[in-house]
């Protein structure tokens, strides 16, 4: 392989870390169900080929976009609680690792990260979805994410690239 993937810089990372502060990646026997509950719940799937690469584009309502001033994790505090959640990364040629974690731990995963492209960080409950697309847009699914991120543009409005209305 010429070039690493983001689940060797995943593993790499988990080697340094202790206890409840690493990523575990989801077991194969497993990890279809989950990530089958996941589009179920939040993408539109119009064939039963089309997955969770570029999900964001095919989101389900509830769902709200933000385009953020500076690198979206600084911002994940706002969104997200800190609880254990899925985490799901695209590696290259499209292919998308789940694993489990807390999202305390993803906040700082994510920035060590030189082969991240897009992520999504869905509750345990399947409540909500939050992704990060390649561009750096943040995207949710789910009414209390949707909420959140109202909230936030809200109360931050220098914090967020205003979009053009369509």
């Amino acid at each position: 392989m010429d070039q690493l993937s983001i689940r060797d810089e995943i593993e790499e990372l988990n080697k340094e870390c202790k206890g409840h502060e690493k990523l575990s990646e989801v077991n194969k026997y497993v990890w279809k169900t989950i990530i089958g509950k996941i589009e179920d719940k939040f993408i539109h799937k119009q064939h039963y080929s089309e997955g969770m690469h570029w999900g964001w584009q095919r989101l389900k309502e509830p769902q709200y976009v933000l385009s953020l001033v500076v690198a979206p994790e600084r911002y994940l505090q706002f969104f997200v609680n800190d609880e254990l959640i899925w985490f799901i990364v695209e590696d290259y040629q499209n292919k998308m690792w789940l694993y489990e974690g807390y999202t305390s731990f993803i906040r700082k995963v994510i920035p060590e990260l030189v082969h991240l492209r897009e992520y999504y960080i869905i509750s345990k409950k399947y409540e909500w979805l939050l992704c990060v697309n390649h561009h750096g847009i943040v995207f949710g699914s789910g009414a209390e994410l949707v909420a959140k991120m109202k909230k936030f543009e809200q109360i931050n409005p220098e914090e967020v690239i205003k979009r053009n209305p369509q």
